[in-house]
């Protein structure tokens, strides 16, 4: 599809990228929901990942919060 002006490959590379800044904090503050954690604990990482998302849903993947009563 060269001569109509896409290219396949940096199509695809360019929607691996939308895909992963995107898709990423979606999950992560889907998965964060789930967890029962306190307000303020709650609020900076939802804050984190909305203001840095990649970085920020990166660090939320590493960390891994757990809820306070959990061990």
């Amino acid at each position: 599809m060269e001569p109509l002006g896409f290219n396949l490959g940096i199509g695809l590379i360019q929607f691996i990228i939308v895909g992963v800044t995107v898709g990423l904090p979606v999950i992560s503050v889907i998965d964060l929901a789930r967890k029962k954690l306190t307000d303020t604990p709650l609020a900076l990482w939802v804050l984190i990942i909305c203001a840095i998302p990649v970085l920020g849903s990166v660090a939320y993947w590493i960390i891994r919060p757990t809820a306070e009563g959990n061990s």
